[in-house]
């Protein structure tokens, strides 16, 4: 099942340059400091794919930081596998249409997924909070803890919420999903789902797991990754053969890259 999980993680972030949340919906704040069990790379770093776990958070903590608001410029975002995801649409032949753009009965949309691991994505009103000033946040950090070093974790320093979200991937070669809903503009090709639209699952053949059309979904995170810097220094003392080390260390942020997540 990690297979999928990394698959799902690298698809999201190579095609829409997010770092997705994985499970879809699994609750993660701004201010978390997580872990991600399935995410070693082949030379044993640490990545942010696949499920992640909580370990602790900066309000566990005790570290000040101002809780941010949503931006309220809400973004959509429908994807699709590339080659491995096919669409039907159809209208009921006994719906009352009343126009092209506004059916006033369901229309059908049949989900064809032909590989495993085949991704089909829609998130509706998607809003973003994130932490700023992170220069006084790895001071305030450093201030609490100078020799506290959190191995192989990141802090969440942003979220994005759906209002509303349908996630679907296949577990199975084949697979399929029909769904009906109040889809607009079947009738003239350009097919419109938004927030009001009313989407249930008719039925369902394979493996899939499913996300079904839910609200206040969170689906995408970012992150910054814990680092340790130390400095050392000789220093002479009363006897001039002796010699003495001090050592002291500092947390450091470094921001994660799209980039991180698809090398392996």
């Amino acid at each position: 099942m990690s297979k999928l999980q990394i698959q799902y993680s690298k698809e999201l972030a190579e095609e829409l340059g997010k770092i997705a949340v994985y499970l879809p919906g699994e609750q993660v704040n701004v201010g978390d400091i997580i872990t991600f069990p399935n995410g070693k790379s082949f030379l044993g770093k640490s990545r942010p794919i696949g499920t992640f776990k909580k370990v602790t958070s900066l309000k566990n903590l005790d570290v000040k930081y101002t809780d941010p608001s949503f931006s309220r410029k809400p973004d959509s975002y429908q994807f699709s596998s590339k080659n491995a995801v096919n669409f039907n649409f159809n209208i009921d032949s006994n719906a009352d249409l009343g126009s092209d753009e506004l059916p006033k009965s369901d229309a059908k949309m049949k989900i064809n997924f032909t590989s495993e691991g085949a991704i089909y994505f829609l998130a509706v009103d998607c809003d973003k909070k994130e932490l700023d000033d992170l220069n006084a946040l790895e001071n305030e950090i450093n201030a609490k803890e100078k020799k506290m070093l959190w191995k192989d974790t990141f802090l969440v320093t942003s979220v994005t919420v759906a209002r509303k979200a349908f996630i679907a991937q296949s577990r199975s070669k084949t697979s399929e999903l029909l769904i009906n809903g109040n889809i607009q503009g079947i009738q003239s090709g350009t097919v419109k789902i938004g927030a009001k639209t009313n989407l249930g699952i008719n039925k369902q053949q394979g493996d899939i797991f499913i996300k079904d059309w839910s609200n206040d979904v969170t689906v995408f995170m970012d992150l910054i990754r814990f680092e340790k810097e130390v400095f050392s220094e000789n220093y002479r003392g009363n006897k001039t053969t002796s010699t003495k080390e001090v050592e002291e260390s500092r947390i450091l942020f470094k921001p994660v890259l799209i980039e991180d997540l698809l090398t392996d």
